[in-house]
């Protein structure tokens, strides 16, 4: 899959993410309604739905990750895009097992996400914790 449509999916993906996060939209509801608004190849759009179902049936188990890559920084305190970020990117690095892509791509992605729709510092909030989570 081209890197930009794989972009555009992860960007779907964040959006489904952090709604479901923040309110009481069925997860179900909130990939519908994601998939209505974004036109999506097939690859793609099985790529946004299997990344958004992983991280949401994990994120318990991805939550853990990083309280101990970011033991500073307790999760409940952490801004909601950068958790969903987060949750993402550790997600593709540990759990996706179908399609993986190269974990420098995976963490440059989300430092990007993380730069466009984050604060100021979740670039580097985001790369430290994710390089703490590789090694």
């Amino acid at each position: 899959m081209p890197a930009n449509v794989r972009h555009r999916a992860r960007i779907a993906a964040l959006q489904a993410l952090y709604e479901a996060d923040l309110t009481d939209h069925g997860l179900d509801h909130v990939l519908e309604q994601r998939r209505a608004e974004e036109a999506l190849p097939a690859e793609a759009a099985d790529f946004f739905e299997r990344m958004v179902r992983g991280v949401w049936e994990h994120r318990d188990q991805l939550d853990a990750m990083i309280e101990v890559a970011a033991p500073h920084w307790p999760i409940y305190q952490m801004p909601a895009i950068d958790k969903a970020i987060l949750r993402m990117a550790i997600w593709e690095l540990r759990l996706n097992t179908q399609d993986p892509a190269p974990a420098k791509a995976v963490i440059n992605e989300a430092v990007e996400l993380a730069k466009h729709f984050g604060a100021e510092n979740s670039g580097r909030f985001i790369n430290g914790v994710l390089g703490s989570v590789i090694t």
